[in-house]
Parts: structure tokens; C-alpha cells; sequence
């Protein structure tokens, strides 16, 4: 009855712990690698399985967000993670001021939105998910896509495209 008991806990404290392992590094060390964007509207993506740090496009010293994460997901291929995220990219704040400024009334509720969201005490929940996809256009990168979201169900998400380097197959070609 004891060895039972004793084999039970150890099967608990072990699964508890591949748990706590699967929640503090990436199946895919690739993740661990800044993400570098295809677009030129966007910055590049510092990844930990806690926190998510986000650059200006213009410069990748200036942070455009960061934020406390939950690795909700967590496969070969594919990374899901649950933030807090708090925008601080001071070139918006300026451009959501110069839209309060003009006499359109989008510009004005967009420029609202964007000054309340970039406000010293505003977070919000967000969702990123970043997947390899199958089609490479490279050996010398990996082709990432993101997924951003503001719901547990969204209805809409938004999508961007990102490269790692692959520096794997760059140190087999030297």
C-alpha cells in the first residue's frame, strides 16, 4: 500500500515537472532567435516563453511593445503565447496626436484609440501565435508567420509575415 502510494507521488512529481519544463523553453529552439520582418511596416520580434518584445521598424533600439506572457502553446512547428501587452512606441503617440489634429472624423476616433492604448497605466490581453509554414522560399531563412489577436475566440486575426535565419543550413554552405 505504501510503495502504491510512493509510486503515485513520484508519477505526479514527474509529470509536474516535464510540465514546468514544456513552460520555460520552446520544443523548437528556433524560436529563441529574433524574428525579422517582411514587411517594412514592422519591427523585429524578441521571443522568450514569458515575454514577447516588439521593435520599432525604424530602429530596432527603440521598443514599440512588450509583454508578460503565457506559453499557451507549444509544438515543433508552432508557438502560441498569452500577453499583456503594453505598446510604448513613442513615434505612434506623435502620429495618433497629428491625427487628432486633422477635421475627419476617423482620423480623430483612430487617433483616440491609439493615445488610449499608448496611455502609462493602458494593457491589454493579446495573442500571438507564430508558425513555421511548410513552403520555404529560402535555405538560408525560415519562413515564420505570425498571428495576433485580441479575444480567446477571435473573429478576426491579423497576420504578418517574418524570417528567422537558418543558421543551421548557413554553417553547412561555409
Amino acid at each position: 500500500m505504501i510503495r502504491r502510494f510512493l509510486n503515485l507521488i513520484f508519477v505526479l512529481l514527474l509529470i509536474a515537472c516535464t510540465n514546468s519544463v514544456n513552460k520555460t523553453e520552446f520544443v523548437n529552439p528556433i524560436f529563441n532567435q529574433p524574428l525579422q520582418p517582411s514587411d517594412i511596416g514592422a519591427g523585429e520580434i524578441y521571443l522568450t516563453p514569458m515575454s514577447i518584445d516588439m521593435r520599432t521598424p525604424k530602429d530596432k533600439n527603440l521598443v514599440a511593445g512588450k509583454g508578460n506572457c503565457e506559453l499557451i502553446e507549444n509544438t515543433q512547428n508552432k508557438i502560441t503565447l498569452k500577453c499583456v501587452m503594453k505598446w510604448v512606441e513613442t513615434a505612434t503617440y506623435t502620429e495618433a496626436q497629428k491625427m487628432l489634429n486633422k477635421k475627419e472624423i476617423w482620423s480623430q476616433e483612430l487617433g483616440q484609440d491609439i493615445l488610449k492604448r499608448l496611455s502609462t497605466d493602458y494593457y491589454e490581453d493579446w495573442y500571438f501565435s507564430y508558425e513555421i509554414k511548410e513552403h520555404q522560399y529560402s535555405k538560408d531563412y525560415i519562413h515564420v508567420m505570425e498571428y495576433s489577436w485580441l479575444s480567446e475566440e477571435p473573429e478576426y486575426k491579423s497576420s504578418s509575415p517574418y524570417y528567422i535565419y537558418n543558421k543551421h543550413a548557413l554553417s553547412k554552405s561555409d
